[in-house]
């Protein structure tokens, strides 16, 4: 069944690792802005253990599916930004039957602490 384009109606931005520097002359990764879009969120279910551990805090890791239209910026290493929301993006493929849609699978990650 192809997509319905109602149902992107979610502004996102997708972001990429950079280096910058911090108050201090530090160079640290940060992210930067690389592209905005439409796009929609689902829910991912229980596809894997949602707790994890990140530097001693607890991760809640829940994983979601981001529908796009195709965009040839997107990378693996990039994270989307949605509502405050932050999403790291772990794979992507075309949506079914279409070349038009991309689905990302990816958790939304919050910490804790």
């Amino acid at each position: 069944m192809p997509m319905k384009i109602a149902k992107l109606n979610k502004r996102i931005t997708f972001q990429r690792k950079t280096r910058v520097q911090d108050n201090e002359g530090n160079w640290v990764e940060g992210y930067e802005d690389a592209f905005t879009v439409w796009g929609a969120i689902e829910g991912g279910g229980s596809m894997r253990n949602p707790e994890v551990t990140i530097a001693g805090a607890l991760g809640i890791r829940a994983p979601r599916k981001i529908t796009i239209r195709a965009n040839k910026q997107l990378s693996h290493d990039m994270r989307a930004i949605c509502d405050g929301r932050i999403f790291n993006v772990l794979d992507f493929s075309y949506a079914k039957n279409s070349k038009s849609y991309i689905e990302i699978i990816c958790d939304e990650v919050g910490i804790n602490g």
